[in-house]
């Protein structure tokens, strides 16, 4: 009985070992020899401070959860959304934001579509530009100011992950939302979705 035991047990260890060591040389040893060169293709410009600031809030207002940010190539979505993803689209995306659940429309393209004076609204009150909407209304994000160490910290921390963010990009983000709001960095950052928006870039400063 103990030496079946022993058996089942060794055969256990052995095919764990076979399965890791399989993992390990297929799916992690090619990395070291991995040369990322979507940056070398990407028409995508890293978000402006303000930009920045604005995707912080979008993401800690829970809008991930009701939009998502992946038009799949189909056609559709083409013709509902826009141009559909490419990989090197979210080159500078830490981390990403495509989501699964559309209970709002895919908001991709959406800088592209409506103008800042309509995202205001849209956000202060939804049902006042869309009277179907479910969205719930933001009118506090336009009372709230900036943080702006939480604006460098982010910064730093993107550049630090690959984002090409210069020290005195940085340093000069504080004159850039000095007196912002939440309300002003979200319609930013919104304002900023889409390829088009995106090739114009503009100064990270």
């Amino acid at each position: 009985m103990e030496e079946s035991i022993s058996k089942s047990v060794m055969a256990f260890i052995t095919i764990t070992t076979v399965v890791v060591l399989f993992s390990f040389f297929v799916w992690v040893f090619p990395g070291f020899f991995f040369t990322n060169d979507l940056k070398e293709i990407t028409t995508a410009k890293p978000y402006t401070a303000l930009e920045l600031a604005g995707r912080d809030v979008y993401m800690a207002e829970g809008c991930v959860a009701c939009h998502t940010q992946m038009v799949r190539n189909l056609e559709p979505e083409r013709k509902r959304y826009g141009r559909p993803n490419k990989m090197e689209d979210d080159v500078y995306e830490f981390n990403f934001l495509w989501s699964s659940q559309r209970t709002g429309p895919d908001l991709t393209n959406i800088g592209l579509k409506y103008t800042q004076g309509w995202h205001k609204q849209h956000l202060i009150n939804p049902q006042a530009v869309v009277p179907a909407s479910i969205m719930p209304q933001y009118p506090w994000l336009f009372e709230k100011q900036l943080n702006v160490g939480h604006v460098i910290a982010s910064m730093k921390a993107m550049k630090k992950l690959g984002v090409p963010y210069t020290d005195t990009q940085i340093e000069n983000s504080s004159s850039k939302v000095e007196g912002k709001t939440k309300g002003d960095a979200l319609v930013a950052y919104l304002m900023s979705l889409g390829v088009d928006t995106r090739e114009k870039g503009g100064d990270l400063n």
